[in-house]
């Protein structure tokens, strides 16, 4: 969907200009001169040059592919732009070789534009690079891992002569160069396949432009700074045909047209497959359980939404749910996902009696929700009834730079988590990106037992916890466990995957095996000053790969593989590693917690425990050049 400002304010800008259906407009009106995120699942605007360039779905969202292994390029924008940012989500599908993907600015056509580089050399490199007549010259380089299959979001800045270069909100590269002044934007696969999604444009006095996180004075790591901040809502599509429309005043007799708006519950009657509900900014009050009913799906090419209007923010709040604390099996849920094939994002939901959201249907997205102030776990994952087959457990289902804090069981204290997939879930399911802070209980939960028996593995990536075991306001039981990521149960072997994640300052464990006999891969994580063990992990065969521990509680207890000696404990009150590699204050830029929300909602971390320029942690870990800890 291309768009620059929420529908309902277009009307204003007379004088935009529809370019092949990409909106652009004078930057006299508005800071946001183009963007698209294709979810209406086409490129027109956008002009090709070699390559094959095609709008597809993955995991639940449209995207820009470019899958030939020669160079494809993509341009959009207008010729007279001058100093911009653009800004577009990239993830490597296949490198195919020593190969790049570009987004470009001033781009004048394919032998003219400057360019922020993804390059595949060495385990991976940033550059600025510039093409003039044809010419190739880098401007900055600098080392950088990547990984095939991960987004990054990355951000070209054109001021005057200065360049600027970001990935995942943080300033990386900065050149100076008068060759080009002007011209519009280009997506570029180098030889490479890539995936594009989440473009914006935005001009100089409306840069969306996040520079690396100042360190403001923050406590010591025994003391709990300020919860995460809330999510920045990204712009959403302007309506489409046949879309439905939802407002809190709206009425179910309504037909949902942006006139007429009708209810949420009305709205999930009347979309159809590849239909998108909007919801109207505003708070939403609700004593009852909002259901999508497990009849009514989407399809594999015909995805549901729900999303805010334009920039609109919606709010779900469920307080005034009655809670039972004599049966809690009898509260109410925020809501609940039953169906398949929807995408759910952009929202607020807070306040339920148990869960915030339940997914029980398969191959459903969450997307850049903040979930709070629930009365059990805030996102849970689980089979939509005790009469349920394991066949119809929730299966390939993908949360997605989801924030979840500050839940509270007024039960017990010790079934509030931020995320839990549990005791009844199927195969293919995946957290990517998501922040969980201040429950009472876990971080995530992972917890099996003998009655329904081991559940499928899931993936856990690119994702932070911390000070879960009590509220920000300090709500806390005596019950309340306090783990990062709690992964496993009753001794069931399950082989869990664990990428890239951090765990800081929670009350117990930072990653915790929990009784799980199994094989879990744990890989390139980082756990720190944790109120127990950073890592727990008793017995089992689990393997451990270019992990990180430091400045724990207790000892780390790490049954299983150290493959290649990549991973750096903490044990008996000091950093070890089995081939003599040692951590300290010095191999880390800060040790002062920072956390932000990046605009699509993934967590940034800024330099708070990134490792440092000379480090002997850099390129230490396995393969060869691969960082030891967070990448």
């Amino acid at each position: 969907m291309k768009k620059l400002k929420p529908a309902h304010t277009l009307t204003a800008l007379i004088t935009s200009s529809l370019i092949a259906g990409v909106l652009v407009i004078p930057s006299v009106f508005a800071a946001n001169l183009l963007s698209d995120n294709f979810d209406d699942g086409n490129a027109s605007g956008w002009t090709t040059q070699n390559g094959t360039w095609t709008v597809v779905q993955d995991n639940g969202s449209y995207v820009y592919r470019q899958t030939s292994s020669s160079e494809g390029r993509a341009s959009a924008g207008t010729a007279s732009w001058t100093d911009y940012a653009v800004e577009s989500k990239v993830k490597i599908d296949n490198w195919n070789g020593s190969n790049r993907a570009y987004v470009a600015g001033r781009y004048q056509d394919g032998n003219n534009f400057y360019a922020a580089s993804l390059y595949n050399s060495n385990g991976g490199k940033l550059e600025i690079r510039k093409k003039v007549s044809g010419s190739t010259t880098t401007l900055a380089t600098l080392d950088y891992p990547l990984v095939v299959g991960t987004w990054y979001t990355v951000k070209l800045e054109l001021a005057g002569s200065t360049i600027r270069m970001y990935v995942n909100g943080t300033l990386q590269l900065t050149a100076t160069d008068t060759s080009l002044s002007s011209g519009g934007i280009g997506l570029v696969g180098y030889k490479a396949a890539v995936s594009f999604d989440d473009i914006l444009v935005s001009d100089s006095a409306g840069s969306t432009s996040t520079p690396a996180p100042t360190q403001s004075p923050s406590p010591s790591p025994t003391t709990s700074p300020s919860p995460s901040p809330s999510p920045t809502t990204s712009p959403t599509p302007p309506p489409t045909a046949g879309a439905v429309y939802v407002d809190p005043n709206g009425s179910a007799s309504n037909p949902g047209t942006l006139a007429s708006p009708t209810t949420l519950s009305s709205a999930l009657t009347k979309v159809a497959p590849g239909g998108v509900i909007y919801l109207r900014g505003g708070t939403y009050s609700y004593n009852s359980q909002i259901t999508i009913d497990r009849a009514n799906n989407g399809t594999a090419s015909a995805i549901k939404q729900i999303m805010p209007y334009g920039t609109e923010k919606p709010v779900l709040d469920f307080s005034s749910q009655s809670y039972n604390l004599a049966d809690v099996s009898l509260n109410a849920r925020g809501l609940q996902v039953n169906g398949s094939y929807w995408t759910i994002k952009g929202i607020e939901i807070k306040g339920a009696a148990d869960n915030g959201v339940y997914v029980a249907g398969n191959n459903n997205r969450l997307e850049n929700l903040d979930v709070h102030d629930n009365r059990d776990t805030g996102v849970q994952l689980g089979r939509y009834a005790s009469t349920a087959t394991r066949s119809e457990w929730p299966a390939n289902n993908n949360i997605v730079n989801v924030y979840s804090h500050d839940n509270f069981d007024p039960d017990n204290g010790e079934d509030a988590d931020g995320f839990a997939a549990k005791l009844t879930t199927g195969p293919g399911n995946v957290f990517d990106g998501c922040i969980s802070a201040y429950n009472t209980d876990d971080g995530w939960d992972l917890y099996t037992k003998s009655e329904t028996g081991p559940i499928d593995p899931i993936t856990i990536k690119n994702s932070v916890a911390h000070h879960n075991g009590q509220t920000s306001s300090g709500n806390s039981t005596s019950s309340s466990d306090g783990n990062g990521y709690k992964l496993g149960g009753e001794q069931i072997a399950v082989n869990h995957i664990v990428t890239n994640s951090v765990a800081y300052l929670n009350k117990k464990h930072g990653f915790t095996f929990n009784s799980n006999p199994g094989s879990i891969t744990l890989t390139n994580n980082t756990s720190f000053s944790n109120g127990e063990g950073n890592f727990t992990f008793d017995t089992g065969t689990h393997t451990f790969t270019n992990n990180l521990s430091y400045k724990g509680t207790s000892s780390d207890k790490t049954s299983g593989t150290d493959v290649a000696s990549s991973n750096v404990w903490w044990k008996s009150g000091k950093s070890t590693n089995a081939a003599g590699l040692l951590a300290s204050d010095a191999d880390f830029v800060s040790l002062t917690p920072t956390l932000t929300r990046n605009a699509d909602g993934s967590p940034n971390l800024g330099n708070f425990l990134k490792l440092a320029t000379g480090s002997d942690l850099i390129g230490a870990g396995t393969p060869s050049g691969t960082n030891i800890g967070r990448n």
